[in-house]
């Protein structure tokens, strides 16, 4: 059976630690010139959220909304206050200094993610990011896995679906970021 061409960016599945994911999400302020998806995996670039490229930089975590702050700089909540159906940061419309990603942080998270080509990985393996632009009408991430150059993740487990054949394009893998940013923890 063929996989389905479904990308929705690195999903947070579960964690290793047994810790609940709601309790993980921080927030911090966006970097300007770059839209950024439900799922798209972020980069910390002069201390803001930047998406993740394909260059074997740290990652920081994965964004799970977005949300507007106040005069004081006091984020009102994951939510656009001017349009509560638009769902990812549109940089184009947006005043970047107004607004944060909200985002699960990489280390001990275990992410869904589909691959961009057929892959034949198993548990312990390495693959890549392949960046791409997100659905505006979505709001949804079409960042996906490839062949290894950087080793940006390590698979961790493959999803047993039925419609799921992991050799095949659009295969679908659990895996964890090989090299987390460490710049917030104590």
């Amino acid at each position: 059976m063929a996989n389905i061409d479904r990308p929705n960016g690195f999903k947070p599945v579960k964690t290793v630690s047994g810790a609940p994911l709601t309790s993980l999400i921080r927030s911090i302020g966006v970097a300007d010139g770059e839209d950024i998806f439900i799922g798209d995996i972020v980069n910390l670039e002069s201390g803001l959220a930047d998406p993740g490229a394909t260059n074997d930089a740290a990652l920081l975590g994965v964004a799970v909304g977005f949300g507007k702050v106040d005069a004081d700089g006091v984020a009102l909540g994951p939510y656009n206050p001017t349009n509560l159906s638009k769902r990812f940061y549109d940089d184009s419309e947006s005043t970047h200094t107004e607004w944060v990603v909200y985002y699960v942080p990489v280390d001990d998270v275990i992410f869904e993610v589909q691959t961009a080509t057929a892959l034949t990985l198993v548990v312990g393996d390495t693959c890549d990011l392949s960046d791409a632009t997100g659905d505006s009408t979505s709001g949804i991430s079409r960042q996906e896995i490839t062949t290894s150059s950087n080793a940006d993740f390590t698979v961790v487990g493959i999803p047993h679906y039925p419609d799921n054949d992991h050799t095949a394009v659009w295969g679908r893998y659990h895996v964890m970021v090989t090299r987390a940013e460490q710049a917030f923890h104590a």
